[in-house]
């Protein structure tokens, strides 16, 4: 994740993008990469306050504090149907934070249909 380069964007910049997909509705891709583990998720921006984004998806919920967190929106590479190709290039908004974690956001970014094989007979 370190080769990440975006253009560096200021934190109330990037609160009002969280503004616009909270009031647009518009489901977004989730990547969460920290020490202890990965969050990978399709979901909606449900608040955005105080330092604080809540995020939902079907079958999860997120609250993340980027209070003191760095931003950065640009082109992104990513797997999202891992281990299969392809590797797909998305325009995210990116917070590091203090601790070394990183967040991702990326509007565009869904999960592919299983694929027949993989349903249930």
């Amino acid at each position: 994740m370190d080769e990440y380069l975006g253009t560096p964007v200021e934190p109330v910049d990037a609160w009002q993008m969280f503004d616009r997909w909270l009031t647009g509705g518009k489901n977004i891709g989730v990547i969460f990469w920290g020490r202890s583990g990965n969050f990978y998720t399709l979901g909606s921006i449900r608040s955005a306050r105080n330092g604080k984004l809540e995020l939902r998806g079907e079958g999860a919920r997120a609250t993340f504090n980027l209070a003191d967190a760095k931003f950065r929106y640009g082109p992104m590479q990513t797997w999202p149907r891992w281990p299969s190709p392809p590797i797909v290039e998305v325009i995210a908004l990116r917070a590091e934070l203090a601790n070394g974690d990183y967040l991702v956001l990326a509007e565009g970014l869904k999960p592919d249909a299983l694929p027949p094989r993989a349903l249930p007979a």
